[in-house]
């Protein structure tokens, strides 16, 4: 008779407290009890007798009985006209944005979006070519286990640097982001990598950082460097159940990469789509022309200051402040389409800008819009009372931007060479009904200044310039 055997020691099997380890390491970064893996626990939410569709707080809702799948389908569609006193650019009407929009989760712990942009064609003469007319805007995988505390997020999304950056489209108080955060901030919005980021229950303090290709969206990584971009703020008075000032926050943001030979700088315009900074040129004549253009070449870093200020639920101010120093190359991009760039000069920018923004809501109050500047994950959640179902707001905006460029090339003629001043003043005027629908005119006033060629260019004719934006939108 055999003897017999200790299969508690037999190699290929773990012991049970082995066993209940990585269990217990399962259920803590995932949520899922490994022991009752057969048969998944039903993540908190409505019942199985409850709708399986419906509306969650204004989202709509799509979820499997035991809420191991919950889908929230959105949209965004966005219909500008633009009037100008200038020839260039043209009034007209456009479509800002045509967005499909997939968000949801996948058991209790792993949350996803998905979103293309039908309205946004590749970037112009973009090395490498973007794939398709098909952008894709946010998509992204975040693993949540512990609620909105720690969330893993990575993918392409906005790139935590400043507030207004890490602020929805959907909800801006204008129709555009600021000068400070569109034009020099956060240029591209949008970029890829790996973000943690959280805030407590009380939001008290938010946190985020992380590595990214440094970039912009719909690109790989060009260069083979990173970034580390970050962003953290605290309220001070969230912890005081009695105080009316509990949402007012103060913040900062950093950015910090280095790049060899990446992509473009970026093309600067107003609101309206006024290009008064341009990255490329030519010099010389006929078939000695040779087209240059500033690319991003060395070190960068970046970082920002906030104040978000809502006194009231009907009244705030809110600020930001953004210093940003980057190296460039001067390339001669003549043979760009063989990939060929030749560089023929260095170039640094040092610029900084800020806003100042006072929102008003005439009708309603800020409880119809979504908290700015976090972006946490979309969750069931009951239906809000006491919200009014449609809203006015007015908004007042002022801000002033500055940069610099200096180059150790005088004879390539770089038109931005010197000083670029721009300083903007906005007016706006949003109706909302619900969070759904918004009818939005702004006017906003451009002041030009500074030495550089193009500037000069610009104000030989108008030193001020005028626009009138409208748009209707529709965000599901």
């Amino acid at each position: 008779m055999p003897p017999e055997v200790d299969r508690s020691r037999t190699p290929c099997r773990p012991s049970r407290r082995a066993a209940a380890a990585a269990a217990l390491a399962v259920t803590l970064f995932l949520g899922i009890d490994v022991a009752e893996a057969e048969v998944p626990a039903a993540p908190p939410g409505p019942g199985p007798t409850e709708p399986l569709a419906g509306i969650s707080g204004d989202t709509a809702f799509l979820r499997s009985s035991n809420n191991l799948f919950v889908v929230f389908p959105s949209a965004l569609l966005q219909i500008d006209g633009l009037f100008f006193t200038r020839q260039i650019p043209k009034s007209g009407f456009v479509l800002r944005r045509v967005r499909l929009e997939l968000a949801g989760w996948i058991g209790p712990a792993v949350y996803y979006n998905i979103a293309g942009d039908f309205g946004a064609p590749p970037p112009p003469d973009a090395d490498p070519v973007a794939p398709s007319n098909l952008a894709a805007t946010d998509a992204y995988i975040a693993l949540g286990p512990w609620g909105d505390a720690a969330i893993l997020q990575v993918g392409q999304f906005d790139a935590p640097f400043t507030l207004e950056n890490r602020t929805s489209d959907k909800y801006l108080d204008f129709m555009e982001r600021s000068l400070t955060v569109r034009a020099l901030g956060a240029p591209t919005n949008k970029d890829v990598g790996v973000m943690l980021h959280g805030a407590d229950d009380r939001r008290f303090i938010y946190y985020s950082g992380g590595v990214f290709n440094g970039d912009g969206p719909n690109f790989r990584n060009v260069d083979n460097q990173f970034n580390l971009i970050g962003r953290a703020w605290v309220a001070p008075f969230a912890l005081d159940r009695g105080s009316s000032l509990g949402r007012i926050s103060v913040g900062g943001s950093f950015w910090s990469g280095r790049h060899l030979g990446g992509l473009p700088y970026a093309t600067q315009t107003t609101a309206g789509g006024l290009r008064f900074f341009d990255p490329r040129w030519s010099i010389g004549r006929g078939a000695a022309t040779t087209t240059v253009e500033m690319h991003q070449h060395g070190r960068m870093y970046a970082y920002a200051v906030e104040l978000n200020a809502p006194l009231t639920p009907r009244l705030g101010l809110r600020g930001e402040y953004v210093f940003k120093h980057q190296q460039l190359a001067e390339d001669d991009i003549s043979d760009a389409a063989a990939g060929r760039l030749t560089i023929l000069g260095n170039a640094v920018v040092n610029g900084y800008a800020a806003y100042g923004d006072l929102w008003w809501w005439l009708i309603g109050d800020d409880r119809m819009l979504p908290a700015p500047g976090l972006q946490l994950p979309k969750r069931l959640t009951g239906v809000v009372d006491g919200i009014a179902p449609y809203g006015l707001m007015l908004a007042l905006r002022g801000e002033v931007m500055r940069q610099d460029v200096s180059s150790d090339t005088k004879t390539l003629a770089n038109p931005n060479l010197a000083t670029t001043r721009v300083m903007s003043f906005s007016a706006g005027l949003n109706y909302w009904y619900s969070r759904h629908f918004r009818f939005s005119t702004n006017y906003v006033v451009n002041i030009f200044g500074g030495t550089t060629e193009n500037i000069k260019v610009l104000t030989a004719s108008m030193p001020v310039e005028h626009e009138v934006l409208l748009r209707l939108a529709i965000a599901l």
